[in-house]
C-alpha cells in the first residue's frame, strides 16, 4: 500500500501543484485591487506555462511513464 501511495504522489504532485497555482492566479486577478495583486496573478498564471514550454522544448529522456516499466507493459 505505501508503494501505492508513493506513486500516486509522484504522479500528482505536479499537476495538483499547477493546478493551484492557476487557480490563485485567476482569483489573485479577479479579487485584488491592483498594484501586488496583478503582480501575483501574472506570476501565478506564467509559471504553468513556462513548465508546459520547457516540457514541450526539452522532453524527457525516460521515454514514458516509470509506473509502466515496472509492470512490465
Amino acid at each position: 500500500m505505501k508503494r501505492h501511495h508513493s506513486t500516486f504522489r509522484q504522479q500528482w504532485s505536479w499537476p495538483i501543484g499547477l493546478a493551484a497555482l492557476t487557480i490563485f492566479g485567476l482569483l489573485s486577478a479577479l479579487l485584488g485591487e491592483g498594484g501586488l495583486w496583478w503582480w501575483l496573478s501574472w506570476a501565478a498564471l506564467a509559471l504553468p506555462l513556462l513548465v508546459i514550454a520547457r516540457h514541450i522544448l526539452f522532453p524527457s529522456k525516460s521515454g514514458g511513464p516509470r509506473h509502466a516499466r515496472h509492470h512490465g507493459f
